[in-house]
C-alpha cells in the first residue's frame, strides 16, 4: 500500500541513517537492556544486505550523507568477513548516490588487535559502552553468570588505542552513577575518549527504569549534569548532549528537526530483514495498535520504503500528532523537535503524548544548563 500524503505529516525521508542489526544476539546480559530477545543467534544474511542496498539505491529518498550504523545485539559476535562483504555491497550500490559512512556500537569485550585494525581500515567510527569504574559499570553490565565485564571491556578498548583509532564512549546513567559521580568523572578523564555520551536509564521495552522511580531523580540528575559540564570544560572532552544542544542554539535553524519523528529519516533493518523507522528502539516491540512497528520486509518482492501497511501508516499519523502537540504545548520544542516516540510509547503508551520523564532529563535539563552557560558567558 502506497503511503497517502497526510496534510500535516512531513513527507517520507530523506533517509539519513540506516541502523543495521547484524545479529540480535548479545554476549552479555545488561540489567537495563530493552532488547526483547538477545539470545537469538540469527545473523543477517548477505542477501538481506544486498536487498537493503538495492532498495536504498532505487528509493529516491537518500540524503546527501548517509550513516550506516551497526547496532542492537553485539555486532562483534559476527565475523569480520561479514562486514567486509556487507560494506562492499553497500559501497557498490550507494557511493555514487550519497556520501556513505559507517559506525558501530560495541560492548568492547571481543575487541582485539585484529578487530581494531579492521575497524581502522574500514574507517568505521566506533562507540564503546562503558558505564564508569567497576562499582558503576559492573552493577549492571554483567555476564549471564553474573560476572562483571569492565576489565574485559577496558582491555578491548586498549586495542583501539594501540591501533591509533579514537573512539566514543556511551554511558547509561543509573543511580549507581549519581552516587559515585566523582569517581565516574575521574574514570572518564583518565580514559579520555573522543566524546562522552550520556544516556539516562530509560523505561523502554522490558526495562522499568530505577532512575525514574526515585523521587529525587530529576534534581540529582540535573546536579550531575552541571558537574559534567564543568568537567568537560576542564578536560576538553566533548559531551555529546551539550555539544548537540549548543549547535542547536547557536547554529541551527529553529525549531530543530527531530529525525525520530520524521518517517524514514532513520531506517532500521533487523537481522531477519524486517524494516522499521522512527526511534530504532521500537524495533522488536509489539502492540495491539501498531502490530510489530514494522513497515515491511526488505527481502519481499517489490519492497519499497514508501509502501506501508495500515498499522505503520497509523503509527506515522500518531507520531505526527504527538509532534504537533509538543509544538503547541512545550517551551522546549524549538531545541527538541517533538520528543522520542520510543519514550512516549514506553512511558505513556501513547504516541500522541507530549512530555515524558526522559524529556525532562535528556532535553530540558541539558537545555537549561547550556542556556545558562551561554547567558553567563555573554554578560
Amino acid at each position: 500500500m502506497t503511503l497517502p500524503q497526510h496534510p500535516t505529516a512531513p513527507a517520507p525521508g530523506p533517509i539519513r541513517q540506516v541502523v543495521l542489526q547484524s545479529t540480535g544476539f548479545c554476549n552479555i546480559d545488561c540489567a537495563y537492556c530493552y532488547l526483547p530477545d538477545r539470545l537469538t543467534r540469527t545473523v543477517m544474511p548477505l542477501d538481506t544486505v544486498r536487498a537493503t542496498a538495492r532498495a536504498l539505491s532505487t528509493s529516491g529518498l537518500l540524503a546527501p550523507e548517509l550513516e550506516v550504523r551497526w547496532h542492537a545485539g553485539e555486532p562483534l559476535t559476527v565475523p569480520r568477513s561479514f562486514y567486509a562483504q556487507a560494506h562492499a555491497l553497500l559501497r557498490s550500490a550507494l557511493e555514487d548516490r550519497t556520501r556513505l559512512s559507517f559506525s558501530l556500537q560495541t560492548n568492547g569485550l571481543l575487541l582485539d588487535g585484529a578487530w581494531a585494525d579492521f575497524l581502522r581500515q574500514e574507517e568505521i567510527r566506533v562507540g564503546v559502552s562503558l558505564d564508569g569504574p567497576a562499582q558503576v559499570h559492573d552493577a549492571h553490565r554483567r555476564t549471564r553468570s553474573g560476572a562483571g565485564t569492565l576489565a574485559r571491556a577496558l582491555k578491548g578498548a586498549s586495542h583501539l588505542v594501540e591501533a591509533g583509532l579514537p573512539y566514543d564512549v556511551i554511558s547509561v546513567v543509573t543511580p549507581a552513577t549519581l552516587a559515585r559521580a566523582g569517581a565516574y568523572l575521574d574514570f572518564m578523564a583518565e580514559l579520555a575518549p573522543r566524546s562522552l555520551g550520556l544516556n539516562p536509564e530509560e523505561t523502554e521495552g522490558g526495562n522499568d527504569s530505577t532512575l525514574h522511580r526515585a523521587d529525587s531523580f530529576e534534581r540529582e540528575y540535573r546536579a550531575f549534569l552541571r558537574r559534567v559540564a564543568r568537567w568537560s570544560e576542564r578536560t576538553g572532552i566533548e559531551v555529546r548532549e551539550f555539544a548537540a544542544m549548543r549547535r542547536h542554539v547557536l547554529h541551527h535553524t529553529l525549531p530543530v528537526r527531530n529525525t525520530q519523528n520524521e518517517p524514514l529519516s532513520i531506517v532500521t533493518v533487523g537481522a531477519d530483514g524486517r524494516v522499521s523507522s522512527f526511534s530504532p528502539e521500537l524495533f522488536g516491540w509489539t502492540s495491539a495498535r501498531y502490530g510489530d512497528f514494522v513497515a515491511g520486509r526488505v527481502t519481499d518482492p517489490g519492497f519499497r520504503f514508501d509502501r506501508w501497511p495500515d498499522t505503520f501508516r497509523q503509527l506515522a499519523s500518531d507520531i505526527e500528532r504527538g509532534r504537533a502537540a509538543c509544538e503547541q504545548t512545550c517551551s522546549y520544542y524549538a531545541v527538541c523537535g517533538g520528543g522520542a516516540p520510543a519514550n512516549k510509547w514506553a512511558e505513556r503508551a501513547d504516541m500522541s503524548a507530549t512530555s515524558t520523564a526522559f524529556c525532562s532529563l535528556g532535553v530540558m535539563a541539558v537545555a537549561d544548563i547550556v542556556l545558562d552557560d551561554l547567558e553567563t558567558a555573554g554578560r
